[in-house]
């Protein structure tokens, strides 16, 4: 007796999306051109399908903006992927929000400086902070009309300003747009080691010691991709393996 076959996948349009979600097609377009959402499937021109798993991802983005107040950078940690977090993961992520300490040092927490006076104090053209805001290293508030760069951010500048100073110019081959390296592999390093610490620990541990592992899980494994990486670039260093592409990253261990 042949087995019958399965169902085909429901495909819906962007109205249905709407009727189901509540949400509009302005933001389900914001959410796709953000990452939060995968492309659908557009067999033509002006012509795009959904499939059901759209509908509880746009919940989920619903339910953590609406009632966790995270932002879409964090969201976008949690939805992204093949399998979106479940609720009780999403709970776990929001035990960590506001408890853990700031990146870089505590004295950067809640400091900001004008994004012009930042650019004369380090010698970077103006130009060069905004590129570092386009590729997303870093972000520009705006402000009482003027524009700031806050917290972590200082310092990313001032890294980069000493990159500059340590020889590693534009003409030489090093334009500001090779930070964009370490935004890519940072961000996807950092959204898969949330989603294996959520589904990892999720209702197995209380509050406290998911506060205290996830603190000690940022400073370890901060240290060990450093570690990694220094001894990966003396590897490749000894053995004239210099893959392809990577010629202008190799002079970033000098920083």
């Amino acid at each position: 007796m042949r087995k019958p076959k399965p169902a085909p996948a429901r495909r819906l349009k962007m109205k249905d999306l709407e009727r189901a979600t509540g949400v509009g097609r302005e933001s389900i377009r914001f959410y796709i051109r953000e990452g939060l959402l995968p492309e659908p499937e557009r067999p033509g021109r002006n012509v795009a399908w959904y499939d059901e798993s759209f509908i509880e991802r746009i919940r989920l983005i619903k339910e953590l903006q609406q009632k966790r107040y995270l932002p879409l950078q964090v969201i976008k940690a949690v939805v992204s992927g093949d399998t979106p977090a479940s609720a009780r993961e999403v709970e776990t992520l929001g035990v960590l929000e506001g408890r853990l300490p700031p990146a870089g040092d505590a004295e950067l927490a809640g400091k900001r400086e004008r994004l012009s006076v930042l650019a004369k104090r380090t010698g970077l053209p103006v130009r060069e902070v905004r590129e570092l805001a386009n590729i997303e290293a870093i972000e520009i508030v705006t402000a009482g009309g003027d524009q700031w760069i806050e917290g972590v951010g200082i310092r990313l500048v001032e890294l980069w300003a000493r990159f500059r100073a340590a020889g590693f110019t534009a003409e030489r081959g090093f334009p500001t747009e090779q930070v964009r390296l370490y935004v890519d592999v940072v961000n996807l390093l950092a959204r898969e080691e949330l989603r294996r610490f959520s589904k990892g620990l999720s209702g197995r541990v209380g509050n406290e010691e998911l506060v205290r592992m996830a603190e000690d899980g940022i400073r370890l494994g901060s240290e060990v991709v450093a570690l990694l990486r220094h001894a990966a670039l003396l590897r490749f260093i000894a053995s004239g393996n210099l893959a392809s592409g990577a010629a202008g990253t190799s002079g970033a261990e000098s920083a």
